[in-house]
């Protein structure tokens, strides 16, 4: 039973099950669907495919910070396959209440699969978060500029200051794995004798864990590419944004089409439903309509259209990718090139 269970067709024949019913007890709220695919016959159709190539290229340039990040650490994923990890990881983290957790956890299993270790894959978390966080502030900040509205400088000083404060630590802990160690096991050493347990329990495991910091040191040319790449990711999804409004016709300022959507993503940051289906949409209208001077009626139309697209068609997508590296080829399960592991041992 449990190699059946661990079999890939189980595995994607019990998703689709949970899909499925979560499809049946959520029928009643799908109504946007029809609404949406109403709005999108009578838009712009060369809009609506401009939204749709951006939108493809906003993921295209997530994947690219990942791929940044992991073969900096030394682990050579290849391209394709990371595509295919972000489009699943977006699937799993739209569809479920909560989804951004199973989704993180997703993206942890497959890049240890890749050969990264624990430090790395929680190295890339932990980057990755602070950089689309930089990314944002920057760019709201903008936004309020562009708006007129005071922007304090030591707002954008602080964001930029503490992304370049954890690329320096990380860099610094990467360069001085020794000393991390001395330090560490002298703090395990001493927590072990106040509790009366031998001293070295934990030292093989601190002797372990230092020999992979060195594998997370981000030189300046990385980290400049990762930024791009992160901030690419955002602009390309603001501009999604905006060929769906020209799809129905708004004409709104860009700042504030901005601010809308970076306002959407806050609300959206708890996702109590799918998708954050339900309050993102609710608070991408009302700020489009406060913020970039649209009607309502044209503001519920763009973000109709615009979730048709970015939540509705690219959480299709992700599946039908996740379901196909899973039945066809098992491209989420690709051995790399190289693992961060064959690397340190070459090195040595």
């Amino acid at each position: 039973m449990r190699k059946v269970v661990k079999t890939k067709r189980f595995q994607a024949c019990f998703v689709l099950i949970v899909l499925a019913a979560l499809v049946f007890f959520g029928r009643d709220h799908l109504h946007f669907i029809g609404d949406g695919w109403r709005e999108l016959q009578d838009a712009d159709f060369r809009w609506v495919l401009a939204a749709i190539v951006l939108v493809g290229l906003s993921m295209m340039a997530q994947a690219e910070v990942m791929v940044v990040l992991l073969r900096t650490a030394g682990v050579n994923v290849k391209r394709r396959a990371v595509n295919v990890l972000c489009l699943a990881a977006n699937a799993w983290s739209s569809s479920f209440p909560g989804g951004p957790a199973l989704s993180a956890a997703m993206i942890f299993r497959e890049q240890m699969k890749w050969g990264a270790t624990p430090v790395i894959a929680s190295w890339y978390m932990i980057l990755s978060g602070a950089l689309a966080g930089a990314g944002m502030a920057v760019l709201a900040l903008g936004s309020l500029f562009f708006l007129g509205r005071t922007v304090e400088p030591v707002n954008l000083t602080l964001s930029l200051v503490g992304l370049l404060a954890l690329a320096f630590a990380t860099n610094w802990v990467a360069k001085h794995p020794q000393r991390v160690e001395e330090w560490l096991v002298a703090r395990a050493r001493a927590f072990n004798r106040w509790r009366n347990q031998p001293e070295d329990r934990f030292t093989p495991a601190i002797e372990s864990f230092s020999d992979q910091l060195s594998a997370v040191e981000l030189p300046l040319n990385k980290l400049t590419s990762a930024i791009f790449y992160s901030m690419m990711n955002w602009a390309l999804e603001i501009a999604c944004l905006l060929a769906c409004i020209m799809a129905i016709g708004g004409e709104p300022p860009i700042a504030g089409v901005v601010l809308s959507f970076f306002a959407s993503k806050l609300v959206g940051q708890a996702q109590i439903t799918p998708g954050g289906l339900g309050p993102v949409d609710v608070a991408l209208t009302t700020t489009l309509v406060g913020l970039a001077a649209m009607t309502s009626v044209h503001a519920f139309a763009a973000v109709l259209v615009y979730r048709m697209l970015n939540f509705f068609g690219l959480t299709l997508v992700g599946w039908l990718v996740y379901f196909g590296a899973k039945l066809a080829k098992p491209v989420l399960d690709t051995e790399p090139l190289h693992s961060a592991e064959a690397k340190d041992s070459s090195t040595a």
